[in-house]
This record gives C-alpha cells, structure tokens and sequence, in this order.
C-alpha cells in the first residue's frame, strides 16, 4: 500500500505544493528510466565497435546524464527543505509576536470583569466573557503553533522531574467538567488507586493528557462513556483512554499523527479544532521515553495509549531490551 501510495504522483504533488514533474517520486522514475535507455543505447552502440575508446565515451555519457538527473533532485529537494525551514520560522517568529497583544487582551478582559465591572449592563458583560473565551482560544493555538515549530526545529525542550500523574489526571478532568456534564458523559477512573511516580516535563505531560483526554470528551457523543485507565507494564506505566465515541476511518488512520490532520468524519461534530494536538503529544511522549498508539474504529470508539517511564533505573527493571512495551490487541 505505502508503495502504491509513493507512485500516487498527484497526491504527493500536492503534499509538498510543487508540480508533478518536481516531485521526487517522479524525478526518480525518470531517473530510473533514462538510466536503463541509455544503458540499452551503450550496448548496442559499444558492441558494433571494437575500439575500446567508444565505450569509454558511451560509459561517459551514461554518468553525465545520471548525475544530470541526480543534481536535479537534490536541487529540488533542497528547495523544498529551505521553504520549509522558512515556514517553521516564519510560523515561530509569528506566533511569538502574537503572544504579547493576546496576553493583553486577557488581561484587560479580565480587569473588566473583575474590577470594572460595576456599571457594564448583561449585554456588555456577555460581550466581554465572550472576548475572554476567543482570546483563551487564540493563547492555546500561538502556544500550539509555538510548540510544533520548536519540534520541527529540534528544539523542544523537556525537563526531567518526577511527577505524580494523579493529580494531573484529576485536573484535567476538572477542567473538562462543563462540556463533560453538558454531554453527560460518563467518566470511569479509579482515582483512589496508587499510581507510581514517572518521568517526564509536568507541564508538557499534562499537555498529553489535556490533549487525548479532551479529544475523547469531544468526540464522544450525548450520554456516552469514557474510561482512563493505568497499568504497570515493566518499566513504564501505560494510560490508556477509551471512549465509545466516533472513532477514525480506517482509510485516515495513518494520518493521524500528521500535522493539522483532522478525520472526515468528526468536523460535522466538532468544526472547531487544529490538528496539532496529537502531532504534539506523540513527540513529547516519544522525547520523554515513551510511546503513543491507538487503535480505533469508525463509530464503535477509540483507544489512545501512551507510555511514560517510572522512577527507578533500568538496571533495576532486569534488563534495557526487556523493558518494552507490548502492544494492547487491536479494537
């Protein structure tokens, strides 16, 4: 499928935004092509010859029209990893200079609504919670756009401190407790088990568990169930977050992952949304140690679980090729 997928030269002209005739799959056919003509022309030129010095030539030949070729990919791919680097920085450099006039747009909301409010009438307050909700909104996206630019970039840093996942868990939930009881959904966590200590950035971990977790309270429909669930796995504690909501088509699933990818199937439920979130938690996740996976089903649910690991040396957990994570079975 992958290689029926890489031949697809229209597809991949419009993932990378060049013609097909830039795209690197059909420089190499062509490659690949004028190669194996040219060759055929050798030998049946060199073979009417005795005089050692025509193959030469024809053998000169062959490698001035390969490397011809071969230049124009790298020119191309080379173009195409500049406009890139350029998109990361210039998607940095913007969301950075966005930061300070939202921050002061939330903090003049907020005045406004704490220690001004005397005198605003329902209308101008409603108005102003409203401004309060866009600007929220607008702070969690530049922080996204932050965060996929420095990944992009190699530069996303993680501090290493221990943390108890509970009360990040516990908070989240918490956060989410409005559109939770507006959908009257329900919730299954044990939040009086013992949960050992991982490993991990608390702030980008709680982002991990902001995203898969809200994801399934968004696209789990009215009156529907959502189970978190945490096991010991050798070396690493797995979170698991289960919902019964509108799954992913099989067809998306190995899109997921991808920038600004959002499923066909879950804008007529949710419209609003970005496309980075899981983009984010897998490379956190992975840059902590661990791994993120699913398994899904279109309108049966989802499972999406990731691994962190626990306080203690590997030397302790046996050993470093023993402490792998198994794969739950699939949906």
């Amino acid at each position: 499928m992958k290689f029926i997928n890489d031949l697809n030269l229209k597809k991949q002209a419009e993932e990378l935004g060049v013609s097909v005739w830039r795209t690197p799959s059909f420089l190499f056919i062509v490659m690949g092509l004028v190669t194996m003509l040219v060759m055929t022309a050798t030998y049946y030129v060199a073979r009417n010859y005795d005089d050692p010095s025509v193959l030469i030539i024809a053998e000169c030949v062959v490698v001035i029209i390969i490397f011809s070729i071969g230049n124009s990919i790298i020119r191309e791919l080379e173009q195409m990893a500049r406009t890139n680097k350029l998109k990361t920085e210039f998607v940095f450099v913007a969301s950075h200079q966005l930061r300070t006039p939202i921050s002061a747009i939330r903090w003049e909301t907020e005045l406004l609504l704490t220690k001004r409010s005397v005198g605003l009438n329902a209308q101008q307050k409603e108005s102003i919670e409203r401004i309060e909700v866009l600007s929220n909104r607008m702070t969690r996206l530049v922080a996204d756009l932050l965060d996929v630019a420095r990944i992009d970039q190699g530069k996303l840093m993680l501090r290493t401190n221990r943390i108890d996942s509970l009360p990040i868990i516990q908070e989240v939930l918490k956060s989410l407790e409005p559109m939770i009881k507006e959908k009257n959904l329900r919730i299954i966590f044990n939040q009086d088990q013992k949960i050992a200590p991982i490993v991990g950035d608390p702030g980008k971990i709680k982002l991990v568990f902001e995203n898969l977790i809200s994801n399934a309270v968004k696209y789990t429909l009215n009156h529907g169930k959502i189970e978190i669930k945490v096991e010991r796995v050798k070396c690493f504690l797995v979170f698991s977050i289960i919902d019964n909501g509108v799954g992913i088509p099989e067809n998306q699933q190995e899109l997921v992952f991808d920038k600004f990818f959002r499923s066909d199937n879950v804008v007529k439920y949710q419209t609003e949304g970005t496309g980075l979130g899981l983009y984010i938690a897998k490379n956190i996740v992975e840059q902590s140690g661990g791994k993120l996976w699913f398994k899904s089903k279109e309108d049966v649910g989802s499972i999406f679980s990731f691994s962190l690991p626990v306080v203690e040396k590997v030397e302790n957990c046996a050993r470093a090729n023993k402490c792998s994570i198994i794969l739950p079975d699939k949906f």
